[in-house]
């Protein structure tokens, strides 16, 4: 099996442990309203449900805005490498061939040689 398929029956065994052994009946009160005979459990779980919604809430506009720059980023570093390619190809052409060393020696000019015979 693969590793999320036995991560996932995992959290599923924990999960009912943990549904077994808070099945005990709570009074919530909240502002003007009380709410009796309620599981714990469901409690626990719509609290930490309700906490991850307001969190996603949160984080999404952030992320899209992210993601909405990375984007611009991408197409920005596209055109920026298509002008150094248009650029390096133009610098080439314009380059004449040389000598390989990059200096021209003249080899008839003997008076201002360095090496004297």
């Amino acid at each position: 099996m693969s590793a999320l398929v036995v991560f996932l029956l995992i959290l599923a065994v924990l999960l009912v442990i943990f549904t077994l052994q808070n099945s005990v009946d709570v009074t919530i009160h909240l502002f003007f309203w009380e709410i009796s005979n309620a599981p714990l459990v469901l409690i626990l779980l719509g609290c930490i449900f309700l906490g991850y919604l307001l969190a996603a809430l949160y984080l999404y506009p952030r992320l899209w805005k992210a993601r909405r720059e990375y984007k611009k980023m991408l197409r920005l570093n596209e055109e920026l490498q298509q002008q150094h390619d248009l650029n390096h190809s133009k610098k080439e052409a314009n380059t004449e061939v040389s000598d390989p060393e990059g200096i021209e020696l003249d080899d008839d000019d003997e008076d201002n040689s360095f090496f004297k015979d």
